[in-house]
């Protein structure tokens, strides 16, 4: 059950798998964030749990002051993404929750009810699990809206870096990770010369033999630094700019120089590569689609209910090309009835993509789910072609896609962060912890 965990959530949601400190005596915020507050009882079972992970990873967790500070980090922008779901009406659905569990279930050969019956034998909360995965799909859902739906990738860029990568090999695949030290838009000169000194140190410790997971743990600022940095395996169209040019130059274990971007001063570390073919001949479909997306007047439920009605008027007849020039929220499809053209595996994201390879040609889906909204899907056709040029491109375009969600993503918290009303706050003096004596609220 623990691999489970590690696989499916954020570690400092997990602070259901670990019990609370038994010493404590009265709870006291730590933190409040906009409208909402962190207890000291959420920071310190959060970071138990990432403790927990750090050392069965092999690694030495920092100093308990240092790593609450960085889990505390965390959780502020959890509850800031969360903060923001609410805003634009994001709400999942029971049925969603549970088919998401199912999912993690039968990952673990168990059906939902073997699931929370090993969930209570390891002593956790099946309820307080279930809140916790929830939270994680809302804050995915709104990556979707806020940050995904807007990211394009232009003819211009995939042809650049397909030019580019002409003289290597593109279906080479890179494990990375990263340090780095943060240097927030605006700062002073004296702020940037610090961390670029910063910077120059923990370089300098990893020339003479530091452990770099254990560098990035304690020191870095990144999103990943309670993971040792790991960033996972990318694409050469994947990784992130800043990395693009250095990355492919580095042997397996060694680390970059200090490169600089907009974000601050980064360390990068090639942990493995490998090599892949590119299969020439693949399967085409073309299908068309309604898309229905909640907006600032429209919730997720009224969305749903929308899709349902249009579902309804498919099957009394009505033409899928017709709803969708009337009702699709796709502005690249619906002039065209919703017609997608024909597109190889991997053109969509996954729920899009998952869905339309269950269906037959000629099949009409029900109404589902994907960060960008609602869908139904017609399959129009299918059909089998060599195109290798083709599929490598296709595979370009989304790794540079996912690429530049990532840089995305990061800027956007950095903003959600920055425009935030944050006020830190220490514990409470002892005495004031014992029973009958007032406390910090």
């Amino acid at each position: 059950m623990a691999r489970l965990f590690r696989l499916t959530l954020p570690a400092f949601l997990l602070a259901a798998a670990l019990p609370a400190h038994a010493a404590q005596v009265l709870d006291y915020i730590v933190a409040v964030v906009d409208e909402d507050v962190i207890l000291a009882s959420e920071l310190d079972q959060a970071t138990d749990a990432i403790s927990a992970q750090i050392q069965a990873s092999g690694n030495t967790p920092p100093p308990t002051d240092v790593l609450r500070d960085q889990v505390r980090e965390r959780l502020i922008v959890q509850k800031l993404q969360t903060q923001r779901a609410q805003q634009r009406g994001i709400a999942i659905s029971d049925e969603e929750l549970n088919a998401a569990l199912q999912n993690v279930a039968a990952q673990n050969n168990m059906d939902l009810r073997e699931f929370a019956r090993a969930l209570r034998t390891q002593g956790m909360d099946y309820l307080q699990v279930r809140d916790q995965v929830r939270e994680e799909l809302t804050v995915n859902r709104l990556r979707g809206i806020e940050v995904e739906s807007r990211v394009n990738v232009s003819d211009r860029e995939l042809d650049d870096f397909l030019a580019m990568a002409s003289r290597g090999d593109q279906s080479t695949e890179y494990r990375i990770a990263q340090i780095l030290v943060a240097v927030p838009e605006g700062s002073t000169e004296q702020t940037a010369t610090a961390a670029r000194a910063e910077a120059e140190q923990i370089k300098q410790a990893l020339d003479d033999g530091g452990d770099f997971a254990q560098l990035a743990i304690s020191r870095s600022d990144g999103q990943k630094a309670l993971e040792g940095g790991d960033l996972g395996w990318r694409s050469a169209a994947g990784l992130p700019t800043i990395f693009a040019g250095t990355v492919s130059d580095l042997d397996i274990g060694a680390h970059s120089d200090v490169l600089e971007s907009g974000s601050g001063l980064h360390i990068v570390k090639l942990l493995d590569k490998r090599g892949g073919e590119v299969t020439a001949m693949v399967t085409e479909t073309r299908a068309r689609h309604i898309l229905i997306q909640p907006n600032a007047i429209r919730d997720d439920e009224a969305s749903r209910e929308e899709i349902q009605n249009l579902y309804q008027r498919l099957q009394s007849g009505e033409d899928l090309a017709d709803l969708a020039k009337e009702h699709s929220d796709d502005p690249g499809s619906a002039n065209q009835g919703g017609d997608l053209g024909w597109r190889a595996p991997g053109s969509f994201v996954p729920a899009f993509e998952t869905k339309l390879g269950e269906m037959e040609v000629g099949q009409v889906s029900q109404p589902f789910r994907s960060q960008f909204g609602w869908h139904i899907i017609e399959v129009l056709d299918r059909r089998e072609r060599d195109n290798g040029a083709e599929v490598q491109r296709a595979q370009a375009r989304e790794a540079i896609r996912r690429r530049k969600v990532a840089e995305e993503y990061e800027s956007w918290l950095r903003q959600l962060r920055e425009e935030a009303y944050v006020d830190l706050r220490a514990a409470p003096d002892a005495a004031a912890l014992e029973p009958g004596s007032a406390t910090e609220s």
